[in-house]
């Protein structure tokens, strides 16, 4: 109930601060829809794109903004011959309006009754979710439904302290050595990853795109390279694949990814004349102790699943 009050005064806040920017001092009431339209007016720049966004008609539109004009008491946009161009009173309104309808639209979500709904945090590499994870939700919809999943992706090493402090429910991570909250352990082989047009540079040495000391995957490339006696160094250090895969797109370094995982337009290869074959290395799914709930037993199901038809 508290939480409820709390959420009614900042709405009325809001309201008020809306009131505060019309020419007279008498009370508006301005409908929610009102400002719905406003807001759908000024981001799309138009009042027929505005209409298509909210399954109106152009007309209709037309008089939301033609009655909020008239309670606010000033025009809200400069009209041109194919646009409409917000004025600074229009500007004004648009960043109070926003904050209006998210108190209120807040406010009415924590007031429906919905039924409690399960939630499971999920954490693993964003390489490893942008490589499987997709899939797996594709099952996670059709198994789990009534479920709300959070995905949080980090280092394998963060997961696993993130899991310790229960923060998260699951993670699937690679790490040096298996941990106590191992619950099932599967080794993945890594190939390389690098544009069609790589060549080791002018010294013969290869640039590696690599997350930063402690990743397996780092070690793992670099044990390779100088088993086979081959120049190295780390041009490009990333906490995040997208800071790697810059690198590799742009044809600076090359990675390593589990296999079947590389993005479209990348070359992914075992080994060849230029770069040595790599070590498999552990993945681990990681739970909570104590904890098997049924859900989170057939979200662990669905990840071992879709690993084992991962290429082999």
């Amino acid at each position: 109930m508290a939480r409820k009050l709390r959420q009614a005064a900042a709405f009325d806040k809001q309201i008020v601060l809306i009131r505060a920017i019309s020419h007279a001092d008498a009370a508006m009431d301005i409908e929610v829809r009102l400002l719905r339209s406003f807001v759908a007016i000024y981001e799309r720049g138009s009042l027929s794109r505005a209409a298509e966004k909210l399954a109106c008609t152009q007309a209709a539109m037309s008089m939301r903004l033609k009655m909020l004009e008239t309670e606010i008491g000033a025009p809200l946009f400069i009209r041109h011959h194919h646009r409409i161009e917000p004025t600074s009173k229009g500007s004004e309104l648009y960043a109070r309006a926003l904050r209006v309808l998210a108190a209120y639209d807040e406010m009415i979500s924590t007031t429906r009754s919905q039924r409690p709904r399960a939630k499971i945090r999920i954490g693993m590499p964003d390489d490893y979710a942008l490589g499987f994870l997709s899939r797996v939700m594709a099952n996670m919809r059709e198994t789990i439904a009534d479920t709300e999943f959070e995905i949080v992706c980090d280092l394998s090493a963060k997961l696993a302290a993130a899991l310790q402090r229960q923060e998260i429910d699951i993670a699937l991570v690679t790490l040096a050595s298996g941990p106590a909250a191992a619950r099932h352990r599967i080794m993945t082989r890594l190939n390389w990853v690098h544009r069609t047009d790589f060549q080791p540079d002018s010294s013969g040495s290869v640039a590696l795109a690599a997350y930063p000391e402690g990743c397996v995957f780092r070690r793992t490339m670099i044990s390779a390279l100088e088993a086979s006696q081959r120049n190295w160094r780390v041009a490009v250090q990333s906490s995040s694949q997208a800071g790697i895969l810059a690198a590799v797109q742009a044809g600076v370094a090359v990675t390593s990814m589990a296999k079947g995982t590389a993005p479209a337009g990348l070359v992914e290869i075992t080994g060849d004349d230029r770069l040595p074959e790599l070590e498999a290395v552990p993945l681990y799914l990681l739970g909570r102790q104590g904890q098997s709930g049924a859900a989170i037993r057939q979200v662990e199901d669905l990840i071992l699943a879709e690993l084992e038809n991962a290429p082999a």
